[in-house]
Order: structure tokens, then C-alpha cells, then sequence
């Protein structure tokens, strides 16, 4: 069986730095298309210094088509004074794919009918697949470093450099939803773009592998009708995978219901290899051989295991402590909490106690060590204790923030755990890992600092996997 693929969510230039450390836990970036265009050089910087020489690495951009699609106004800036623009990025993105999605800087989405044209549907099919191709070739051409490159690597073509090309290339896309009039119009518009994208790719890009993305929201996992529809479009076309985004869908919160459907629609397009876009710890269960419905799943940096189609909202996400045992990230009053009932801390005890059992029972990750240093009174440096100040409805708020050092704490810590989750999937027994889950329930569910349904996931993700252990 071939090794997980560990995807990482390439966010801002500013999370640079923090890429480049932690590059030893994860094994793909997914880099969204708009930040691909408007910071092109930044990204390209990156990859052809960090992956030159790492051959297990690899990148792919996801062109982000459905956003053109619905609530167009969240492309736009919202400006105090004046008339609201398109987002930087955005309209850089616009200037690679061209007609018919330019045309909402008029302020109108694209519809099924903007693709009847199949030549113009091609045109744009084209436009979108070199733009994913050509944003490393293109920095390398321009800065002249294919030269150095060559003598670096003692090669006469970059051609076999793998890891400076898409490892694939994503197929235009629209959005899913059984509510949506036109839901199978742009079902039958994806299975196109999907076909169109494999030719296009073996005529002009070497035949690089084509994924279809597929982007629906929750309500297709409990419509058996809409769900079966998709999984007759997708499972004949002849893309070499699947990469699988799933409305705000939040693995610790969903009921069984949502994650069964989850699974069956894997199970339906079960294959090919499939990546999960925002997944957590049961996307990775999920991966386990004795599942094999996931290949692959990816996540942001401390946070994003899932995301809302068209966010809403904003302000800045908090930095939280990861706590393993349970496979979910906690605010810093909870995490306190969960090791205070476990006696694991103890704040009678001088420095509240050593830090033996936390090494053992919580986490031992080289980055707890160095923040811990054997006292467990260090564990404030996973705190969040900054704020920041907005205005809503005429009120001035606060909320929490994290300091730099604070977010390095969460977010180093965060990393090491999940390398250690997609290490455990290839090290252990998937009966192994269930078990672990309820003895980890057994032992904080009688903690009144949670609400009553807290660790109900557990039951859920145990109840939906178990089937598969026979096959452990």
C-alpha cells in the first residue's frame, strides 16, 4: 500500500518561515489559485529552494473556478468610502483564466449556460490547467535559473525534477448543491471540464495526472438521490484521482448520519486515489489500510481541518493547544482543565508537578519538550493571552489573540502531532486506534468542565469504522 499523502495548506508568504521548519511534516502544499497569482513569485521562491532537492515533495494549486459561481461579493474589497472593488488577487487570477468568469467585475456570477459553448469552455478549460503549470517554469524562465539549477543537480534537463511541477492538475469545477436549481447542470459541466482537462493535459502538458475536485455541501451526504447522481458523473471519467472538499464540514461536530454518508460516497468512487481538501483525525482513520477510502488529507496550519465553501465572517483565528489524545484542538481553559482532571498537572504541587506522565499519556512531541523543560507550569506558553479590538454594530469588542511566540507554540506542537496521527495509521492496528479512542473517552467524560455531548464524535467515528477492522 502507498504511503498517506500528508497535504499542508499553503495560507500567506507571512506563514514562509513557519513552512520551512516544519517541512519535515507534511509531504504536499495544496496552494489556493488566487494566492498562486498574486503572490506567484513568493510561492515559486519557496518551492524551487525547499523542494529542489527533496524528491519526496510536491505541490498543486487548486484553481478555486467555483468561486465565481455564487455570492460573488466576497470577491470584492469593502471599502470605507467608495465603491467596492475586486480583491488584488482575484483580479490577477481573472487575467490567467479570462471569459466567461471575468465577467464578475460587472458583478454577475457565472451560470451553466456561460459554458454551452464547448469551444469556449475548452478555451477556458486550457487557460486554467496552464495557469496551475506554468507558475514555477515561468519564475525559473524569468529569473534565468535553469542553468544553475542543471549544474546543481548535475542533470542535462529539468525534466525529470518532478517535484518543480504540479504533482496534478485540477480540473475546473463548480460547486455541488442538491438545493441548487441548476444542481445538475453543473454536475454534467465538471464531468466535461474533467474530460476536456485529460486531453488538454496530454497535449500540451506531458500528460500530467488530472484530479477532478469534488465541491458539495453537507446536504448531499444525507440526499441519497444527489449523492448516488454524483457518484455515477465522477466514477467513469478518466482522471487519475479525486480530491474531495466537503462543505464547513467538521469532523468533531457532525452526526453519524453526515459522516456515514462521508463514507459511502467514498465507497462509490473508491478506485482512485482520493484526498480529503479539509479533513482531521478521522479523515486519517479513514486512510488506514484496512479503510483505504482516503489516500490523502490536508489541512492548514493549526487550524482549517474544515472550511466553509463561502466564508462568512472574518477576524483572526485563535491559536488553541492540540490535544492529542483526543484529536482535537482545545482552548487553553479547556487543555488546563483536561490535564487538571487527569492529575497530570497540579497546581498545589511546585511548578504544578514534572512533566514524566505529560511526556507520556499527552504528548512527547520535540517541540512540547522544549517548551515544557520538565515543568508543567510552562504549559501557559500554549496561552493566548493578547487581544485585538473591532467594532460591531457600533460596539467596540475583544477578542483573544495570540503572541507570535505563542502561535509558534500551537502551531509547531500542532504539525508534530499530526505527523504522528498519519504515523500511527501506518504503525497500528485500526482496532488498536479505536480502542485507544473510547479508553480516552473513558477517562474525561465524568469531567464537569465538559458539556454533555463533548466526545460524542468518538462513539460516532468508532461506530462507522469498526466494520473495518475485520480486515485489520
Amino acid at each position: 500500500m502507498k504511503k498517506t499523502i500528508h497535504i499542508l495548506r499553503y495560507g500567506t508568504v507571512a506563514e514562509k518561515t513557519h513552512l520551512e521548519k516544519a517541512i519535515n511534516t507534511y509531504d504536499y502544499l495544496s496552494i489556493n489559485g488566487n494566492t498562486a497569482a498574486y503572490v506567484s513569485k513568493a510561492i515559486a521562491k519557496f518551492i524551487v529552494e525547499k523542494f529542489f532537492q527533496s524528491t519526496e515533495k510536491g505541490f498543486f494549486i487548486d484553481p478555486i473556478t467555483y468561486a465565481f459561481q455564487n455570492n460573488i461579493h466576497l470577491l470584492y474589497n469593502k471599502p470605507k468610502t467608495g465603491a467596492p472593488a475586486i480583491k488584488k488577487s482575484i483580479a490577477k487570477l481573472i487575467d490567467h483564466y479570462g471569459e466567461p468568469v471575468a465577467k464578475v467585475v460587472t458583478g454577475k456570477a457565472v451560470v451553466p449556460t456561460d459554458f454551452s459553448d464547448p469551444q469556449k469552455s475548452e478555451n477556458f478549460c486550457a487557460k486554467v490547467l496552464e495557469f496551475q503549470s506554468s507558475v514555477i517554469s515561468e519564475y525559473i524562465k524569468k529569473n534565468d535559473l535553469e542553468k544553475y539549477l542543471l549544474y546543481a543537480a548535475g542533470l542535462d534537463s529539468l525534466d525529470t525534477v518532478n517535484q518543480l511541477s504540479p504533482k496534478f492538475l485540477i480540473a475546473p469545477y463548480f460547486y455541488l448543491d442538491p438545493e441548487d436549481m441548476d444542481f445538475a447542470e453543473w454536475l454534467k459541466i465538471n464531468s466535461a471540464f474533467v474530460q476536456m482537462a485529460v486531453k488538454r493535459s496530454e497535449q500540451s502538458h506531458e500528460g500530467l495526472p488530472v484530479f477532478a475536485q469534488i465541491v458539495i455541501s453537507k446536504s448531499v451526504l444525507t440526499n441519497s438521490a444527489a449523492l448516488s447522481s454524483i457518484v455515477e458523473a465522477y466514477k467513469g471519467l478518466p482522471c487519475e484521482g479525486v480530491t474531495i472538499w466537503v462543505d464547513d464540514l467538521k469532523e468533531h461536530e457532525a452526526d453519524a448520519n453526515i459522516l456515514h454518508g462521508l463514507t459511502m460516497l467514498l465507497c462509490g468512487l473508491k478506485g482512485k486515489p482520493i484526498y480529503n481538501m479539509y479533513g482531521g483525525y478521522f479523515s486519517i482513520l479513514m486512510a488506514h489500510k484496512s479503510v483505504n477510502l482516503l489516500q490523502g488529507v490536508s489541512h492548514g496550519m493549526e487550524y482549517g481541518e474544515s472550511r466553509a465553501v463561502y466564508p462568512v465572517g472574518g477576524g483572526i483565528p485563535v491559536s488553541k493547544y492540540y490535544y492529542l489524545p483526543l484529536h482535537q484542538r482545545a482552548d487553553f481553559t479547556k487543555a488546563f482543565y483536561l490535564l487538571e482532571h487527569q492529575k497530570i498537572l497540579d497546581t498545589s504541587l511546585p511548578d504544578w508537578g514534572d512533566c514524566k506522565r505529560y511526556y507520556k499519556e499527552i504528548c512527547g512531541c520535540q517541540q512540547c519538550k522544549t517548551i515544557m523543560q520538565n515543568q508543567m507550569v510552562n504549559f501557559v506558553n500554549f496561552e493566548s493571552d493578547q487581544f485585538y479590538e473591532f467594532t460591531r454594530n457600533n460596539q467596540v469588542m475583544r477578542r483573544k489573540k495570540a503572541s507570535s511566540e505563542t502561535k509558534e507554540n500551537c502551531l509547531y506542537h500542532y504539525l508534530l502531532c499530526k505527523r504522528m496521527e498519519f504515523d500511527q495509521i501506518r504503525r497500528k492496528k485500526l482496532s488498536f486506534l479505536l480502542n485507544a479512542l473510547l479508553s480516552e473517552k473513558a477517562k474525561y467524560e465524568e469531567g464537569a468542565f465538559l458539556n454533555g455531548n463533548d466526545l460524542d464524535y468518538i462513539d460516532i467515528w468508532h461506530n462507522i469504522l469498526l466494520p473495518y477492522c475485520e480486515e485489520s
